[in-house]
């Protein structure tokens, strides 16, 4: 909503990385940056091209900026919350095109969302980040069905799920975030976890393995996994 300027056309806002960087001539840069509206899904993009952002839907200007982040080739794309504020079919659409793109184009991706759905279903692997450092890190499937690190745990408690007694309310994480100019010197979610013993706060935890290639930055993992297997056999 606020990434593209909204007193220059979206062919303008395209073209600028393909002269600033690529040093196109403006009737190249124009030419290419259809091909680029295009590929990513806008409707007649030689006849839009002079269009403002104001005309297009939120998915569409989402498209746009995919087609800016395309324009010189990256090795990496960085996708920082590409669904928020579309619709569930808008988002599929969005996510599936990145996809396309990325295998197209060979391309690496990082994605950075809050919505774990959309992590289980986009990457191989995944950071869980607190506080600035990271807490818990592995191939996504490990991370999902074997987490570990108290925070973690509580935001997967914090999701509603089908099977959910009617009335139960949502686990929620006491406390506030602490902030960033001013952290802890030990773990940053300290305070805030039932497991905080005062070995927690003199230094930063280093991260432990929990399975090959899966990690968590926490001392009381022993705590955790007791406090699980006793969930599980109740």
């Amino acid at each position: 909503m606020t990434a593209l300027n909204p007193v220059h056309s979206i062919g303008r806002q395209v073209a600028e990385p393909l002269r600033l960087h690529r040093g196109m001539s403006a009737a190249d840069a124009r030419k290419e940056a259809i091909a680029l509206l295009d590929r990513v899904g806008i409707p007649d993009a030689a006849r839009r091209i002079d269009a403002y952002p104001h005309q297009f839907s939120g998915g569409q200007r989402q498209r746009i900026t995919i087609a800016m982040a395309l324009a010189c080739g990256p090795d990496l794309l960085i996708a920082d919350e590409p669904t928020t504020a579309l619709d569930v079919t808008i988002q599929r659409q969005i996510l599936d095109l990145i996809r396309e793109l990325v295998a197209e184009r060979g391309m690496a991706l990082m994605l950075i969302s809050h919505d774990l759905g959309v992590i289980a279903q986009n990457v191989r692997r995944m950071l869980v980040m607190y506080g600035g450092s990271v807490v818990e890190s592995g191939p996504t499937a490990s991370v999902f069905a074997n987490r570990m690190h108290p925070y973690t745990l509580g935001l997967f408690g914090a999701r509603p799920g089908l099977r959910s007694a009617r009335g139960r309310r949502l686990a929620t994480i006491p406390g506030t975030v602490p902030e960033l100019v001013d952290l802890p010197k030990g773990c940053p979610f300290a305070g805030r976890c039932r497991f905080t013993i005062p070995e927690c706060n003199p230094e930063l935890p280093p991260p432990f393995e929990v399975e090959p290639e899966h990690r968590a930055r926490c001392i009381r993992l022993d705590a955790v996994a007791a406090e699980k297997n006793m969930e599980v056999a109740a």
